[in-house]
């Protein structure tokens, strides 16, 4: 990774537009005290930006009355970078997923998309599904909202909760997704009645069929948890992000009823809480920098102390029983 900026540079709010503009939405910061460390994208920003825009390009043109022939040029393009996205993936040498996590907050329904497939993806590499089952997973997740562009914006777009009609409404965009992407007769049932029933919930509360269990498509299973897991991960107009901890603890408390049990259990040792480089809070009042990450560990990493001086540029294991220290916050220090 090159530097756009050298040691003492001071970046001007002209220079911050200028990089905007070229598409770069974060930057990392070297000290000494963080020599070493260095954030390493799951999917490369590359491939990110090129998924990105196959979603924006697909969803746009399911708003449109365009002919069948140029819907299925532009499905047939999602489809390669879907392919493209996993191999990424295949590729890694760690299955612990670390995504540095920098958003255009304008383009969440797309963003949501794209991590839905890359979380559905890491789950089902955890798992061992084929090569073939994951290339049909990570269209799912890449596909499963596309029903909503059929939705009022009023309600797609609302800055707060909704009301019980507004929700009805919303209910409905796993069937029209469905029914969306079924006349193209380019996906197979599978993917569909996996995009179809994303929203059933593993005690039978769910929508659209009230299904239970097994009989819950295996994709819709592993949907299910991507999709609230990057849903609450992510700030919205309403509220903020919620932190690492609480998402866990509230996918915890929710599995048998919402989720699969056992997949619930695989998501949580493949992905990481605090991705390399994150700056996070200690029980103890320090602050540390994630160095590295520990399968099966997930809240608890190896981390670089910054604060107190006396501590700081001290490696600390969180994963080591004897320390009674623990990740009570990330901060925007």
């Amino acid at each position: 990774m090159l530097p756009f900026a050298v040691a003492g540079y001071q970046l001007s709010e002209r220079i911050i537009k200028r990089l905007k503009i070229i598409g770069v939405q974060g930057a990392y910061i070297y000290t000494a005290l963080t020599d070493g460390i260095e954030p390493v994208d799951f999917v490369e920003p590359e491939l990110k930006a090129k998924m990105l825009t196959s979603i924006r390009n697909t969803f746009d043109q399911s708003l449109k009355k365009v002919t069948i022939q140029s819907s299925m040029q532009t499905y047939n393009e999602l489809t390669a970078a879907a392919k493209s996205v996993v191999m990424n993936i295949l590729n890694m040498d760690e299955y612990l997923f670390q995504m540095i996590d920098i958003r255009d907050y304008d383009n969440y329904t797309y963003s949501h998309s794209l991590y839905v497939g890359i979380l559905s993806v890491l789950l089902g590499r955890f798992l061992g599904l084929s090569l073939e089952e994951l290339n049909n997973l990570a269209l799912c997740g890449l596909l499963h909202d596309i029903g909503k562009t059929d939705i009022s914006l009023d309600i797609t777009n609302k800055s707060g909760p909704l009301n019980d009609e507004e929700f009805e409404i919303m209910k409905q965009h796993p069937s029209l997704s469905y029914e969306k992407l079924r006349k193209y007769n380019m996906f197979s049932q599978v993917i569909l009645q996996g995009i179809q029933t994303h929203h059933e919930k593993f005690d039978g509360s769910g929508y659209p069929f009230g299904l239970a269990g097994i009989k819950i498509p295996l994709y819709a299973r592993i949907l299910a948890i991507a999709d609230v897991y990057d849903a609450l991960s992510s700030t919205r107009p309403y509220r903020k992000a919620w932190t690492p901890k609480k998402i866990f603890d509230y996918l915890t408390s929710c599995s048998s009823s919402h989720f699969d049990p056992d997949l619930l259990s695989a998501f949580l040792q493949c992905v990481s809480a605090y991705p390399v480089g994150t700056i996070v809070k200690l029980s103890d009042g320090s602050t540390a920098v994630v160095k590295e990450n520990t399968p099966g560990f997930t809240l608890r990493p190896v981390i670089r102390y910054l604060t107190p001086p006396s501590m700081a540029g001290k490696d600390v294991d969180l994963s080591c029983e004897s320390l009674n220290v623990t990740i009570i916050d990330d901060t925007d220090m």
